[in-house]
């Protein structure tokens, strides 16, 4: 394997390409990495660049590694061979399948990631990871492995321990496939657990006409969902092969299909996933990824382009990113679709986004946050000046808790500019606008414009660049007020990355107000909740001998996942004079977490013990998003 091709180049140039780590860290890693002789990991670690959370959704977003229920799979003989058992439990790798010589293999921590590149060298083999529990990894090494006591001396590893991470928290589990190792292992068989309350939906754009809606196909099995018609129901699968003898009218037809059957699944997300030799139509439902069908690779274009008709970006080349939004009426539901597309290696990967058009964004009560938040952030909003900063991972809702501020600041009188990569929401009193992947333009160029013109509240929906972060410093220099999102875990090493960046610390120290950190977390379903008792309980800070664990256990009103529902948890900093002390001096982020701490900040533990208390989240659930282990 090449240097250049190894999965850990893969997964750092994702970190880079998501926006989690600067070109010039990722040198600063790669260069620090090759002398200390360890894995980039270990780097990765000690500093504190990215956490194992940023990795994970890296892994599942942009790089298709899909999360496995382990008690779905039963790993071959011939895949346990292949790996000592001392091997297995030093590396926390369970291996599942071998097909042609690439080995799939199962971690529980997404930073173990950064360790099977030595692996598969000594194994002479491609290692393909999944995302799995990791009790449940250790679980399946003792059962397949049997027990470390009771084997034989364990051998050397065979890689460098340089890489080796803290035992691993737990991943959420979802649903799995069929067995054997192909990249329809990458798609679940059934659902996932929850579809969360706060999702987002984008606003409308263009018209199109209404596509009757059809009955929903239940998938049992890869096969149904590859292709089978469910019987009785009236509706056969897609069929993709037919793009092999299609002209234009059968490939609207076709994306027509698509588009009904997506809304009949209840859908979010519809992708074209180009692999290897084939491409794969797969939806998001309900959090999990969903196989419908695949097709030589060689058909792909068509269907791409197909989709990229409808949503009137017919003009913009393959090998460019683009974005574009419409509104279309699909069977009784008023959508807005946005399809993004992006050119990679293997072909372009298609994203189209199926969201509901709802009239305006939730309130910052109705996202999960305390009476006295709500307050201090509606007060910082009506009065406030300098940076509103909202720090979470992807996924967790920060552009819900953006949107929530940007309508409470319209509902007040002030004037409200927002720059954002996808608009989510349409507020009319706030002028909005959408950064195209295509266009040369970055958000910086746009963010200065809107300084120049009357604006009290100026706002952009994904600081990513340093150029960003100096003009929101500028801005709240002159007196504005800056409502910005930043991905980070929580809001001392969201500030700390901003640091790492280049930002001089004594401006940015000076322009902070108040820092936001959030996370969501699933809600127990209120139908099946029971007290349990859970592991988790210990890890978590600040639990007592009378607090009880509940959870929910699964019912037919659930879908027996025993989750109903997200909620958020929230962190809400003042930046007292001691906490912008710690961020003018460059402090560490456990420096400014303590400040903070000091200052009297709830933190996101603290909020999210309050919510376990309630009996509203288990232990296990506030364990797998917070990670304390």
């Amino acid at each position: 394997m090449s240097d250049t091709n190894t999965l850990s180049s893969r997964v750092l140039d994702s970190l880079v390409g998501a926006g989690l780590l600067t070109v010039e860290q990722l040198a600063s890693v790669t260069e620090q990495a090759a002398t200390r002789g360890v894995g980039p990991g270990t780097v990765l670690a000690e500093r504190g660049l990215v956490s194992a959370a940023d990795v994970a959704s890296v892994l599942e977003h942009e790089m298709g590694v899909p999360s496995v229920d382990l008690s779905s799979y039963a790993p071959e003989d011939a895949a346990l061979a292949l790996v000592p058992a001392s091997v297995a439990r030093s590396r926390r790798m369970l291996p599942l399948f071998d097909i042609e010589g690439m080995l799939t293999v199962a971690i529980g921590d997404a930073m173990d990631v950064f360790m099977l590149d030595a692996l598969a060298a000594d194994l002479d083999m491609e290692l393909e990871p999944v995302l799995a529990d990791a009790a449940a990894v250790e679980s399946a090494i003792t059962t397949y492995y049997g027990d470390a006591a009771e084997s034989a001396p364990a051998a050397p590893p065979l890689v460098a321990r340089g890489d080796e991470m803290p035992p691993p928290p737990p991943v959420a589990e979802v649903d799995a496939g069929e067995p054997g190792f192909a990249a329809s292992d990458f798609f679940e068989e059934q659902a996932a657990p929850f579809e969360p309350t706060m999702a987002v939906p984008v606003a409308p754009v263009a018209e199109f006409e209404s596509i009757p809606t059809p009955v929903p196909l239940p998938a049992e099995t890869i096969e149904q969902m590859a292709g089978m018609a469910a019987p009785g129901l009236g509706r056969a699968a897609i069929d993709l092969d037919v793009l092999a003898v299609a002209d234009s009218r059968r490939i609207a037809v076709l994306v027509t299909e698509i588009l009904e059957d997506a809304v009949a699944r209840e859908a979010s997300m519809i992708h074209l996933l180009p692999y290897k030799d084939d491409f794969f139509l797969v939806y998001r439902v309900k959090g999990g990824l969903e196989k419908v069908a695949s097709a030589p690779l060689s058909l792909q274009g068509a269907l791409v382009d197909g989709l990229k008709s409808f949503a009137k970006m017919s003009g913009v080349q393959a090998s460019r990113p683009a974005l574009s939004r419409v509104r279309a009426r699909v069977g009784d539901k008023d959508l807005v679709v946005t399809v993004s597309a992006v050119p990679t290696i293997a072909g372009q990967r298609l994203v189209v986004s199926l969201a509901s058009h709802n009239p305006e964004p939730s309130g910052l009560a109705e996202l999960g946050m305390s009476e006295a938040e709500v307050r201090a952030l509606h007060a910082m909003v009506e009065r406030g000046r300098g940076i509103l900063l909202v720090c979470a991972p992807v996924a967790a809702g920060a552009s819900t808790t953006y949107y929530a501020l940007l309508a409470h600041a319209a509902s007040t009188g002030k004037t409200v500019y927002s720059v954002e990569h996808s608009v989510e929401y349409e507020i009319p009193a706030v002028a909005q606008v959408m950064i195209n992947t295509a266009s040369p333009v970055p958000a910086a160029n746009y963010l200065a414009a809107g300084l120049k013109q009357d604006t009290d509240v100026v706002a952009i929906d994904g600081l990513r660049t340093v150029e960003d972060v100096h003009l929101a410093v500028e801005a709240a220099g002159l007196g504005k007020l800056v409502i910005a999102t930043f991905p980070a875990a929580d809001i001392a090493s969201g500030v700390r990355r901003m640091l790492d960046l280049g930002v001089e610390p004594h401006s940015l120290a000076s322009a902070l107000t108040v820092g936001v950190g959030q996370r969501l977390v699933r809600m127990n379903c209120p139908n099946c909740t029971v007290e349990t008792p859970s592991g988790a309980m210990v890890r978590i800070p600040g639990v007592t001998a009378d607090d009880v664990n509940r959870t929910g256990t699964g019912c037919p009103n659930c879908g027996k996942t025993g989750f109903r529902g997200a909620v958020g948890i929230f962190e809400v900093l003042p930046f007292t004079e001691p906490v912008r002390a710690k961020v003018a001096t460059g402090a560490s982020a456990s420096e400014i977490a303590a400040a903070a701490d000091a200052a009297g900040m709830r933190p996101l533990a603290a909020s999210g013990l309050a919510r376990m208390r309630s009996g509203a989240v288990s232990a296990d659930e506030l364990d797998r998003v917070l990670r304390f282990s």
